[in-house]
C-alpha cells in the first residue's frame, strides 16, 4: 500500500502563519467591536474581509496573493479548521437551546416565531425567484436557490441576540425570554430547512420525492436523536463523570458525539451542522454537563475556533463587488427584504400574541440580527455551489449590517417596557436560585444499611429532590470476611477446578454469594421504595471494606459528590459520648462536601410502617445563619413536594437567673431581630412556593422549647442547619442541636453544610 506523503515544510509553515495571522486580527477586532458595544462577531468578520481582496488584497496584493491567494488544497487546509469551528459553534448554539424555556413561552413563542418565519421566508421566496440569474451559482436550479434565500432570510442569530440581552442585563426579563424562546424555534426549524434545502442541492434533481426523502431524513434523525439518542447522551455523560470525574473527559466526550452526529447527518445527505446542533441541544439537558464544564467549551470556542471561522469566511467577501451598481443596488434590495420580513413580520403578529408595542419593536429587533447564523447558511450555500461570491459577500454584509441594528434598537426600546409585579418576583425568585445551595446539587451518596433510619432519609431525599435532575447513587459496604467476597479471576478458575475436581468446596461459596447478593438487592430495592418517583437517576453502589466502614464511605464521597446524606439512630444523651455512632461521627468530621444526618424518632423505630404517613407539617428552627438559609432550602423543597406547612421558629435565649434584672430583662430587641430573621426565611419560603408561618419567642434552654414546640403542633418532621465543630475529638453540633436530635417527638434533619 502507498504510503500518504506528508504535507511539505511549506504547506505546513503557510497554514501555521495563516491561522496566527487570522486570529490575531479576528481577537483584535472583535475586542474592539466590544468595546463600543458591538457583537465581537462583527469584528471578527471584518478580519476576514480586511485580510482579503477587499483591502490586503488592494493594498498589498504581493502579501495577499502570497498569504492567501493559494491553491484550492492549501486553501481547504484552512476549511477544515473552519468547520471544526463551525461544528463546536453549533454545540455552543444548542447548549443555549432552553426546551423548557419554549415550552414555558409555548402559544406565544410559537405566534411570534411564525411571524418570524413565515413572512421572511416568503418574502425571501419570492426576491430569490426575482433576481438576476448572474446572482444564481446554477441557473437551471433557481428553485432550490430561491429556497436557500428564503431560509436565509429566516434564520436569526441566537449567540448574537443572547450577548446582547446579557450586556443589557435583561436577559431574565419577560421580553428577553420570549426573544430568546422565539429565537430558538426559529433557529431550530431554520436548521431544519437549511438540511432540507441543502439535501436538495446535493441531489442534483428537484421533485417533489427528493424533497419528501429530505424531509423524512430530517425527521428520522430528530425522532431518534431526542428519543434513544438523549438517553445515550444522557447516559454516556454520567458514566464518564462518574468514571472519570474530569472536565476534559466530558468535554472530549460532547466532541466525540458532536463529531459522530455530524458525520451521521453528511452520510444521510443532510449537514453536519445539524448533528452538532442536535448534540448541543441534548447534552445541554444533562446536569452533569454543568456551568463550569460548559463555560470551558465556550470559552475554547468562541475565544479560539469561532473567531477562525469567521475570519476565513470573511476573506471569501470581496467588498470591491458590491461596489459595482447592479451588486449594490441588489445588496440593498436585499438587506429590506431581510429587515421588512423578520421585523415586519414579528411586529405584525405580537398583537396577537397579546404583546404591547413596544415589546414587539423590542423582539422584533433583537431576531433581526442574523450574525452568526447567517454566515454559517451563506458559507454552506457557497460551499454547496449555490451562491455566486457576489451573493456571498451581499449576504455576509446583511448578516453584519443586522448585527449592528439590533443593539441600537433594543437600547432604545426596553426602557419603555413597563415591568410587572409578577415579573419582579419571578427575577427576585431566579436571582436567589442562582446562589441557591439545593440547585448546585447534582451528585447525592446515600450510604445504606437497610435500617429505618436510611430507609426515612431515603424518603425525605425522594422528595428533596423530586423535581430536580439530581442523581442519587445508593451504596452499601460490604464487610463480610475477605474469603467471603468475590474471588479474583485467578481464583475464580482454583475454585471451577476444585468443583470438577471433588463437586465440593465452591458450592458453599457459591451459595454464600448468592444469599448475599439476595440481601443486597433487597435492601437497596426498600430504600428505592422510599425514593418514590424522582427528576434523576438513581444507581447501586457495592464496596468492599476499606480499612473501616468510615474510611469507605469517605473514599467513596471524594468522588465528585456534592451531598452525602446519612440515616442514624442517636446514642442517647451522655454528653461524652458522640451524638451519632463512631462511624458516623468521622464522616461528619471529615466529609469533603455537605452532609445531611437523619434520625427518626423512637415511634418510627417501633413502628416503622409510620414513616409512609404523610408529612403535613415540618419545624425549621432559624438562627439566621448561612447553615440556617440552607437548611430553609431543604424544608421548604419537601414541603413543596409533599404539600406540607412549614412553621420557622427563632428562639431567644433568656439569660440565666444570676445575669436577670429586677422586674425581668428587657428582650425587645432581641426579639425585633428574631422577627426579622424569621420573615426574611418567611419571604424565601415563600418565593419557592412553599406555605409558611412563623413563631419567635424567648427561652431559658431554646433546645426545650424547640422540642415542646414540635410536640405542641404535631411536626411531622424538624430540619436544622448547623456548623459542625470538634470538641474532645468528636463531631459537636452545639447544645441546642444535639438536645432536639436526642429528645424530638418526629424524625430530625440535621443539614452541616458550611
Amino acid at each position: 500500500m502507498d504510503v500518504i506523503e506528508p504535507l511539505t515544510h511549506h504547506e505546513l509553515l503557510l497554514v501555521i502563519v495563516q491561522l496566527t495571522v487570522l486570529l490575531f486580527v479576528a481577537r483584535l477586532l472583535g475586542e474592539l467591536c466590544s468595546s463600543v458595544g458591538q457583537p465581537a462577531v462583527v469584528g471578527e468578520l471584518l478580519a476576514g474581509v480586511l485580510l482579503g481582496p477587499s483591502l490586503l488584497g488592494f493594498v498589498a496584493p504581493g502579501v495577499y496573493g502570497s498569504l492567501f491567494a493559494v491553491s484550492a488544497s492549501q486553501f481547504h487546509l484552512l476549511e477544515i479548521i473552519s468547520w471544526l469551528g463551525l461544528i463546536m459553534l453549533l454545540v455552543v448554539t444548542g447548549l443555549e437551546t432552553d426546551i423548557d424555556l419554549i415550552i414555558a413561552n409555548g402559544r406565544t413563542a410559537v405566534i411570534l416565531s411564525a411571524g418570524g418565519i413565515i413572512v421572511p421566508f416568503t418574502t425571501g421566496f419570492a426576491l430569490g425567484w426575482v433576481l438576476p440569474a448572474e446572482f444564481i451559482a446554477a441557473p437551471g436550479q433557481r428553485l432550490v436557490f430561491s429556497l436557500f434565500i428564503a431560509t436565509a432570510m429566516s434564520i436569526s442569530a441566537i449567540p448574537v441576540i443572547a450577548k446582547v440581552l446579557i450586556e443589557l442585563d435583561v436577559v431574565r426579563r419577560d421580553v428577553g425570554q420570549l426573544i430568546l424562546a422565539a429565537g430558538m424555534v426559529d433557529d431550530t426549524i431554520g436548521w431544519i430547512l437549511l438540511a432540507t434545502v441543502a439535501g436538495l442541492a446535493r441531489t442534483g434533481v428537484v421533485d417533489f420525492g427528493s424533497a419528501a426523502t429530505t424531509v423524512l431524513s430530517v425527521l428520522a434523525f430528530l425522532g431518534v436523536a431526542f428519543t434513544i439518542g438523549r438517553r445515550i447522551v444522557a447516559e454516556t455523560v454520567r458514566w464518564v463523570d462518574n468514571a472519570v470525574g474530569s472536565d476534559a473527559a466530558l468535554l472530549s466526550t460532547v466532541m466525540l458525539f458532536a463529531l459522530a452526529a455530524g458525520a451521521i447527518t453528511q452520510y444521510m445527505g443532510l449537514e453536519a451542522i445539524l448533528g452538532a446542533f442536535v448534540v448541543g441541544v441534548l447534552v445541554g439537558q444533562v446536569n452533569r454537563f454543568d456551568y463550569r464544564v460548559r463555560h470551558s467549551f465556550e470559552t475554547v470556542t468562541l475565544s479560539i475556533f469561532a473567531p477562525l471561522f469567521f475570519a476565513i469566511a470573511g476573506l471569501r467577501m470581496d467588498v470591491a463587488a458590491l461596489a459595482d451598481p447592479t451588486v449594490f443596488t441588489v445588496g440593498l434590495v436585499v438587506f429590506a427584504v431581510a429587515c421588512i420580513g423578520k421585523f415586519g413580520g414579528i411586529v405584525g403578529v405580537s398583537g396577537l400574541a397579546g404583546l404591547s408595542k413596544w415589546e414587539g419593536i423590542t423582539i422584533g429587533g433583537g431576531m433581526n440580527a442574523r450574525g452568526a447564523m447567517e454566515i454559517i447558511v451563506a458559507t454552506i450555500g457557497l460551499g454547496l455551489g449555490i451562491l455566486t461570491t457576489s451573493t456571498y459577500s451581499i449576504i455576509v454584509a446583511v448578516a453584519i449590517g443586522t448585527s449592528l441594528m439590533a443593539p441600537a434598537i433594543m437600547r432604545w426600546s426596553i426602557p419603555k417596557i413597563e415591568m410587572s409585579e409578577r415579573e419582579r418576583t419571578r427575577i427576585e425568585r431566579e436571582q436567589y436560585l442562582r446562589g441557591s445551595f439545593l440547585n448546585d446539587l447534582t451528585r447525592v451518596l446515600l450510604p445504606t444499611r437497610g435500617s429505618v433510619d436510611t430507609q426515612y432519609a431515603a424518603r425525605l431525599v425522594g422528595s428533596l429532590f423530586r423535581d430536580r435532575q439530581t442523581d442519587l447513587d445508593l451504596l452499601r459496604i460490604d464487610e463480610s470476611p475477605r474469603s467471603s467476597r468475590r474471588p479474583s479471576k485467578f481464583r475464580s478458575r482454583l475454585e471451577r477446578f476444585r468443583l470438577v475436581r471433588d463437586g465440593t468446596g465452591s458450592r458453599e461459596t457459591s451459595a454464600t454469594r448468592r444469599a448475599e447478593s439476595e440481601r443486597t438487592d433487597r435492601l437497596f430495592t426498600q430504600v428505592e421504595q422510599r425514593l418514590g418517583d424522582r427528576a434523576g437517576s438513581t444507581r447501586r453502589l457495592v464496596r468492599e471494606l476499606d480499612g473501616s466502614a468510615s474510611e469507605t464511605i469517605l473514599e467513596s464521597a471524594s468522588s465528585g459528590y456534592n451531598l452525602v446524606v446519612l440515616g442514624e439512630r442517636t446514642l442517647g444523651g451522655d454528653p461524652g459520648a458522640p451524638l451519632f455512632s463512631r462511624t458516623i461521627d468521622r464522616v461528619i468530621q471529615r466529609t469533603p462536601c455537605p452532609a445531611m444526618i437523619v434520625s427518626t424518632s423512637e415511634s418510627v423505630k417501633r413502628t416503622p410502617a409510620l414513616m409512609d404517613d404523610p408529612i403535613r407539617r415540618i419545624l425549621l428552627p432559624t438562627v439566621g445563619t448561612q447553615s440556617s438559609r440552607h437548611a430553609a432550602e431543604v424544608a421548604f423543597a419537601i414541603a413543596t413536594a409533599e404539600n406540607a406547612l412549614v412553621e420557622i421558629a427563632h428562639v431567644v435565649t433568656r439569660p440565666q437567673s444570676s445575669d436577670r434584672f429586677a422586674g425581668g430583662p428587657d428582650l425587645s430587641d432581641e426579639l425585633d431581630i428574631g422577627s426579622q430573621i424569621v420573615d426574611r426565611e418567611a419571604e424565601l419560603g415563600r418565593q419557592l412556593g412553599a406555605q409558611v408561618v412563623t413563631t419567635v419567642t424567648a427561652a431559658d434552654n431554646p433546645g426545650a422549647a424547640l422540642v415542646s414546640l414540635a410536640d405542641r403542633n404535631d411536626a411531622d418532621l424538624i430540619v436544622m442547619g448547623s456548623n459542625t465543630r470538634p470538641i474532645s475529638r468528636r463531631a459537636f453540633f452545639g447544645p441546642n442541636v444535639e438536645f432536639v436530635v436526642t429528645n424530638a417527638p418526629c424524625p430530625v434533619a440535621v443539614l452541616n453544610s458550611v
